[in-house]
């Protein structure tokens, strides 16, 4: 049998709209990690599993799994609407 498809009208995933709207918007994010510590840059780019982070000039690839949080400068207003 084959696989099912996915429903034309699927919701975007929320993380996928908030990294995309900050990546493209140039943001620069705070990333706090699972142990406290905190990265400050732009979100290059992202998958399932990982971001590109743009910190201090250098790129860091951070596994999603060891983030706790990512924290916008100001509020984004309603980031859905922007897709």
């Amino acid at each position: 049998m084959p696989p099912a498809s996915e429903p034309k009208h699927a919701q975007a995933n929320i993380q996928d709209v908030f990294l995309n709207y900050v990546r493209r918007e140039k943001l620069t994010v705070t990333v706090r990690m699972m142990d406290g510590s905190e990265l400050e840059g732009r979100i290059k780019n992202f998958d399932r599993f990982a971001l590109v982070l743009d910190h201090g000039g250098a790129d860091h690839m951070i596994f999603k799994h060891a983030i706790a949080a990512i924290k916008t400068p100001r509020p984004v207003a309603n980031y859905f609407s922007h897709q």
